[in-house]
């Protein structure tokens, strides 16, 4: 199993969870929510001298799609999402990016099904379709690294806002409860906004 080192930067005036992740045996990496601060993220991969090949996003709310665009621009990669949540991503009202500052939209280059399995940068992934934050809201399982990359569905403690366009918060409870809290209890929740959690510790909170 490749050794995989992962990076939280804190990122836009969200305090968005930008993670930027590296095969350490293959130096090829992946970025999850860029939401803001290019620089912030180009030097820490300059840093790591490692050659990043996949932006993969859980949602498309301006925070966690702020940088996109130029790292496209920047690195020769591929930007993944959920196909539930292209209405979101391509509309400036339902990125909220027409809320704050100037509205834009970012196009993914490949939209995912639910529960379809990839592999990105030698690293092993399912996409789980996740609504409730957003329409097309998802998270990806890495089952070989026992991680999840949450995005805004399920924090720790807590779960992600439902009072946007597009939001249900019987949805977002229905995927945490049937997509996520049925995943192995050891598995470690990485969220779009705060600290780290276990699936083990949260079911607590939906008995």
């Amino acid at each position: 199993m490749a050794e995989l080192e992962i990076k939280c930067l804190t990122v836009s005036s969200c305090y968005t969870n930008c993670y930027v992740c590296c095969n350490k045996d293959t130096k090829e990496g992946f970025i999850v929510d860029p939401g803001d601060d290019f620089v912030k993220i180009t030097n820490y991969i300059n840093s790591m001298e490692m050659k990043v090949v996949a932006i993969i996003l859980t949602h498309g709310h301006f925070d966690h799609i702020g940088a996109v665009d130029k790292l496209k621009e920047r690195y020769d990669l591929t930007v993944y999402a959920s196909e539930a949540e292209k209405d979101t991503i391509t509309d400036t009202t339902k990125n909220l990016t027409s809320y704050f500052g100037e509205p834009f939209t970012v196009t993914p280059d490949v939209y995912l099904k639910d529960g379809q399995e990839i592999e990105i940068a030698g690293i092993l992934m399912n996409m789980i379709l996740t609504p409730g934050h957003t329409e097309g809201s998802c998270c990806y399982y890495l089952p070989n690294h026992g991680l999840l990359f949450s995005g805004d569905t399920l924090f720790q403690a807590s779960r992600g806002r439902t009072d946007f366009p597009g939001g249900s918060d019987s949805q977002i409870i229905n995927s945490i409860k049937t997509k996520l809290l049925v995943l192995p209890d050891e598995t470690v929740v990485l969220p779009g906004h705060m600290d780290s959690t276990k699936i083990e510790f949260e079911k607590g909170f939906y008995r």
